[in-house]
């Protein structure tokens, strides 16, 4: 078992230190993907919120041929520029032969462009417009026996719409792109050619004021 449980006796900020020290000891590190795996069977989880803001996700799902039951930590509360999120998931095989068992999560974050860590690649993440796909394929799973993978992984968040890179989003911005407006340039956050009230509405989405 991932020392899953451990973290949480412990402490956020310990889970917090023992993420980027994970990361830094040993990741992977690419851009973002364009293209991402399209959605699963939904199941309900349960979610806690934590003392410093990171939430705790627990919940499953037992269907004729597979279980699937999940246990993982990230910050998407209070998300600001890194996502991170650290937990496992426990494929069982209950069918009548062997079976390959998948399992996708989504997160929202800000809209921007992104650098995904992940301290493996027997797992995916993607990022594409403001959504954090993770994803896993199980190899063929035996019957009842219980297939536990585990993930690390952060994704770097550089929000649309900071055009003078002063760290915030914020009126010299707005300034920038009304300044700008009806034309093409950098305040065309989804580049379809003009400034127009979609950039506009990213923009504000991102707002840190």
């Amino acid at each position: 078992m991932l020392t899953t449980m451990i973290y949480l006796r412990s402490g956020i900020t310990n889970l917090k230190q023992f993420i980027y020290g994970l990361m830094a000891a040993f990741c992977v590190t690419s851009v973002a993907q364009e293209v991402c795996r399209p959605p699963l069977i939904f199941f309900d989880v349960h979610r806690e919120e934590l003392k410093d803001g990171w939430l705790h996700t627990t919940g499953g799902s037992a269907y004729e041929t597979r279980i699937t039951e999940v246990d993982y930590y990230d910050n998407r509360p209070i998300v600001d520029s890194l996502f991170s999120s650290q937990g496992q998931v426990t494929l069982t095989n209950v069918s009548s032969t062997s079976r390959i068992i998948k399992y996708r999560h989504r997160v929202s974050i800000k809209r921007g462009t992104y650098t995904i860590s992940q301290d493996s690649t027997d797992y995916e993440v993607c990022v594409d417009d403001g959504q954090v796909i993770f994803y896993y394929e199980s190899p063929a799973l035996q019957i009842g026996v219980p297939h536990v993978q585990e993930w690390t992984y952060s994704v770097e968040i550089q929000p649309y719409g900071d055009f003078n890179n002063d760290g915030d989003i914020n009126g010299s911005d707005l300034g920038m792109m009304f300044a700008n407006w009806g034309m093409v340039g950098v305040t065309d956050i989804n580049n379809d050619e003009i400034t127009d009230g979609i950039d506009l509405g990213i923009l504000l989405e991102n707002w840190t004021g």
